[in-house]
């Protein structure tokens, strides 16, 4: 019989919760969570009581800060012939610092995070990610979780990690077109996921189906939450020093608190059926544009400034210098923002029928070009803006020209 080790895990999220239940049918556990969790196997007061006399210490934490605040917090309490192996996804920069943390306390350190679902660390079918082969322990707890695809430092395992997430970012985009496309040919959804349940796309499909069916979209949120994506994502970019890399996967699935309230349920949609559907200006981003978030802040002011009539969204939106010119119905109009601003008194009558889409954004070093469709009750308005970063990196406004073309 396999000797029972002992295992602590530290962080009872998602997949840590599932980590820790597929551990304990092997081994003897200890948990702890930040937040309580009542009724959690083997749970304890703090990361050092967890810790105390383990073989091995899995840590399941969001990001790097957590998992150093929690690893500072019980090193101290960690047996010596322990191995901390961290499974949590941070950049490889951030898996070096840890493992360099855990070796100044004469602690054996294996980075190792995981691609799988729940589901996944249920049936032992993860893939662990582990920056060298694991010492004796360690494997024999990762090999009930799934299969070890080891690499050659933690750094080259923190990449990995980040590359098989920047594929899942593509493919949720993909999965995004497709569903437009579908929506523009008027295909019935059911079928559309029917057939792209037989392509490339069908894992994610399969995966999130009960959820592209839903609308609206009000129940729990999806195995992967666009946060942690983000999170992810943007991890990649840092990495790569070249955020176009993931701008369109940043700029179409995030709920980024600059862009769109932070509710799971608009966080949910944007990963799902409405995705890139900013809720609160009721903007759209067209599934074929890629999209800088950074450019993106103040187009989604600027929207917000029409949907709910608030001329601080414009003066947000806009440089103080900017002018707004073009025809309406035939009539060239220009005015500056104080004169633009003025005109907005809160929003219009039919503001719940009305919807924009931001059809193109062009970005070329410093400046960039951008074109937006307004349907507004009878009227359609075709907005074109110039836009300009400082070097602090912030975007705004220079000009905007329209037409307003009648219904």
């Amino acid at each position: 019989m396999t000797k029972r080790l002992h295992v602590a895990v530290l962080g009872l999220g998602r997949l840590g919760s599932a980590m820790a239940t597929r551990a304990g049918m092997f081994h003897d556990l200890r948990t702890w969570n930040r937040t309580p969790m009542p009724g959690s196997p083997g749970r304890t007061t703090t990361p050092a009581d967890a810790v105390t006399d383990a073989d091995v210490v899995l840590v399941c934490l969001y990001d790097a800060a957590a998992c150093q605040s929690v690893l500072e917090s019980c090193l101290d309490s960690i047996p010596r012939t322990a191995t901390v192996v961290n499974t949590s996804t941070i950049s490889p920069d951030e898996a070096k610092q840890l493992e360099q943390l855990v070796s100044q306390y004469g602690r054996a350190y294996l980075h190792a995070p995981v691609i799988g679902s729940v589901a996944s660390v249920e049936s032992g079918r993860l893939t662990i990610l582990t920056g060298g082969q694991p010492a004796e322990p360690a494997r024999k707890v990762l090999e009930t979780l799934g299969d070890i695809l080891p690499a050659e430092t933690s750094g080259e395992a923190a990449a990995l990690k980040l590359l098989a997430n920047g594929v899942l970012g593509d493919s949720l985009l993909a999965l995004r077109r497709a569903l437009h496309r579908g929506e523009s040919l008027s295909l019935p959804r059911a079928t559309v996921l029917d057939m792209l349940e037989r392509t490339a796309l069908s894992g994610t499909v399969t995966q999130k189906r009960n959820l592209l069916t839903k609308a609206p979209l009000q129940n729990s949120l999806s195995a992967f939450t666009v946060a942690a994506l983000g999170k992810d994502l943007r991890l990649l970019a840092d990495s790569l020093a070249a955020t176009s890399d993931v701008s369109a996967v940043l700029g179409t699935l995030l709920s980024d608190s600059a862009l769109v309230t932070t509710d799971d349920v608009a966080r949910l949609c944007a990963i799902t059926q409405d995705w890139g559907h900013l809720a609160d200006a009721r903007l759209r981003i067209s599934p074929e544009l890629t999209a800088d978030p950074a450019v993106l802040g103040p187009l989604h002011a600027y929207a917000r400034g029409h949907a709910t009539g608030d001329p601080q969204h414009f003066r947000h939106a806009f440089l103080p210098t900017a002018h707004i010119e073009g025809f309406r119905d035939g009539v060239f109009t220009s005015w500056d923002l104080q004169t633009y601003c003025s005109i907005f008194n809160g929003p219009a009558p039919d503001e719940d029928s009305r919807r924009r889409t931001l059809d193109h954004l062009t970005v070329q070093g410093a400046i960039a070009t951008a074109t937006m469709t307004l349907r507004h009750g009878s009227a359609t308005f075709v907005d074109m803006f110039v836009l300009i970063t400082d070097s602090a990196g912030d975007w705004r406004i220079a000009n905007k020209v329209y037409e307003r073309q009648p219904g």
